[in-house]
């Protein structure tokens, strides 16, 4: 990875009242916030990157939360803009926000018609009408998705487009996505959105049945651990991060399979994909995790989460002592939790 630089950035922006408190944030770690106040109607920050990545920007939440997204490049930048047009800041000194904001042109109308129907349905009370809101926040979600990959298409290869097509993946099929990652150059396939992509292409479909691929991380002792360290041993697969509510609360339920089972041969690895060591750990110790933990500290741009093609989490998979997942668990749920036990309990029988 390159060195850290840091990057100045200015606004001047209008509407809003002198002394209020913005915020600047890097959307691919969301842990990188820094904050400035408005002064004269200008704003300064100083950002520390080491790559070209998405920030946001946005002021004290009031009523009605409004923000700003952009890439900052390794070049200084200045914004311009106003409170009521927010979403829509003038930018100059950034070639790749011209190409961003192009792609975010092509869906801006159909994406603020889908924000309000979900807002609608929010409301609904009636199941009818709310499953018809559903159908069409669904088809305008098709519609959506059909020009992303349009403009992945169409477009001169970028990171904006590569970044595209790494939130697509799991939208496409193998070949789709194989024959898209073809028109970007090898200096884009070596970034962390075209080595995920990479990854993904290399795994196979994963399905109960399948045999559990290896990956490796490391424990808080900065010691590496395989999952094929754990051959002939029933194993939980547990992908999870620290600011992810439901996969706190499945953390709890975890902790009581373990007590009751590891004696019988159960172990649980969690993968966290947590970007911050601080993070991790401080939920580590608040959840008791007693088990196997592990990380590469990479987020969601993790090549081992991508060999299990984790897009939500928490996302869990029960391996049998012959390394054949036995159960994918998506999200948390009680009745997931029940079948898992009983699950575990066939296993340790065997």
């Amino acid at each position: 990875m390159s060195q850290y630089v840091k990057i100045p950035v200015t606004a001047t922006l209008t509407g809003f009242e002198d002394s209020t408190k913005f915020y600047l944030v890097n959307l691919d770690s969301t842990q990188q916030k820094d904050s400035a106040y408005l002064i004269n109607g200008k704003l300064k920050f100083e950002c520390q990157i080491s790559e070209s990545v998405v920030f946001r920007l946005y002021p004290k939440p009031e009523k009605k939360f409004i923000y700003a997204n952009f890439w900052i490049e390794r070049k200084p930048i200045s914004l311009t803009g106003s409170k009521e047009k927010f979403s829509n800041l003038q930018i100059v000194g950034s070639p790749i926000n011209t190409i961003y904001k192009s792609v975010l042109g092509k869906i801006a109308t159909l994406e603020a018609l889908e924000n309000k129907l979900m807002d609608i349905y929010s409301k609904e009370t009636n199941k009818d009408k709310g499953e018809g809101i559903l159908k069409s926040i669904s088809e305008l979600n098709k519609e959506i998705i059909n020009i992303r990959l349009e403009t992945i298409a169409t477009f001169n290869p970028s990171l904006v487009t590569i970044k595209e097509l790494y939130f697509l993946r799991n939208d496409l099929t193998t070949d789709s996505l194989r024959l898209l990652f073809a028109k970007f150059p090898l200096s884009m396939k070596k970034t962390k959105y075209g080595e995920v992509i990479s990854q993904y292409l290399l795994t196979g479909p994963i399905k109960i049945g399948s045999s559990a691929s290896d990956i490796s991380g490391k424990d808080f002792n900065k010691k590496s651990i395989n999952l094929s360290l754990f051959k002939s041993k029933i194993v939980l697969l547990d992908f999870w991060a620290s600011w992810c509510g439901s996969c706190r609360m499945s953390n709890k339920d975890l902790a009581e399979l373990y007590k009751k089972y590891h004696a019988s041969g159960f172990e649980i690895i969690s993968f966290s994909l947590d970007n911050e060591l601080e993070d991790w750990k401080n939920a580590s110790n608040e959840d008791s995790i007693t088990w196997i933990n592990i990380s590469d500290l990479m987020g969601f741009y993790s090549k081992q989460a991508a060999n299990y093609k984790i897009r939500g989490l928490p996302h869990s998979f029960l391996i049998d002592q012959n390394g054949k997942i036995i159960q994918i668990l998506s999200g948390y749920g009680k009745n997931s939790l029940t079948i898992l036990e009983s699950n575990i309990q066939n296993l340790t029988k065997k």
